[in-house]
């Protein structure tokens, strides 16, 4: 592997571990301030989370034995090392939690609004790239249209209004007003349009590669999109799902990426 992309990879695994190293201490010291506290429900809490580290942690090992493997195209390793990166950053929502019950404030409402904004558009936006370059799109300009399309992500994340006008910040969420509605309408179509050309990809290339790589993707992205969910049931869908789309992505990797 090219040195250029052996620094692509180091970076993204570093950031993803420090991401998930703060998440999990986060994650430890609010089941310990509920359990000090004799809250009920504290397990609920946990398994509302927990499934965001799963996922986190699945991505550094898939860039890990990427990297040992070295065979991964440029392309390729720009689009996953970003792709993870935003996913990790993702999991800024159980901040506003972590401080309700903590009272120890990392980041600002505000900020934190902005953050996941920004990463749930652009890790949307990077799979929407990943499978335009499975379809087989000429990649001569790729990155720059890539780089583009995430600072007009972090545009819309810093310009679209804010409402984070609330005491309790245990229930800030993302999709908080009738702007973030169109936020989520936006992620929908985007994720619809990135499923649509793994499909359309497959139909053109009907091999037994060509259709696990790309069902690993879907299954990432549906997780990825759960996610987004402070309820149990889609948090825990979205943990299953998104590790067996990434078990796939492994399999697959084995012999041409």
């Amino acid at each position: 592997m090219p040195e250029k992309r052996r620094k692509q990879f180091s970076l993204a695994l570093c950031l993803q571990f420090l991401i998930s190293i703060s998440y999990s201490a986060m994650l430890v010291h609010m089941t310990v301030i509920l359990l000090q506290r004799r809250i009920s429900g504290w397990f609920m809490y946990l398994m509302v989370y927990l499934p965001q580290l799963a996922i986190i942690i699945s991505s550094i090992v898939f860039l890990f034995i990427m990297r040992l493997r070295h065979r991964t195209h440029s392309i390729d390793s720009t689009l996953l090392s970003l792709l993870f990166s935003f996913i990790a950053l993702e999991s800024t929502m159980i901040m506003p939690l972590y401080t309700e019950i903590s009272g120890i404030t990392i980041l600002s409402p505000n900020a934190v609004v902005i953050i996941e904004r920004f990463a749930m558009l652009a890790a949307a936006i990077v799979f929407v790239f990943t499978s335009v370059q499975f379809y087989g799109t000429n990649a001569s300009r790729l990155k720059l249209y890539l780089m583009i399309s995430i600072g007009a992500a972090l545009f819309l994340a810093i310009a679209m209004p804010l409402n984070t006008g609330t005491t309790d910040l245990a229930t800030l969420t993302v999709f908080s007003s009738s702007y973030d509605a169109l936020l989520l309408a936006t992620l929908i179509c985007i994720y619809l349009v990135s499923i649509s050309t793994y499909i359309a990809a497959v139909a053109k290339d009907r091999s037994t590669h060509s259709i696990s790589k790309a069902a690993a993707f879907i299954l990432m992205m549906i997780g990825n999109f759960f996610s987004m969910s402070n309820v149990i049931l889609p948090s825990v869908i979205s943990g299953i799902l998104y590790i067996v789309g990434i078990t796939m992505l492994v399999i697959t990797s084995k012999t041409t990426f």
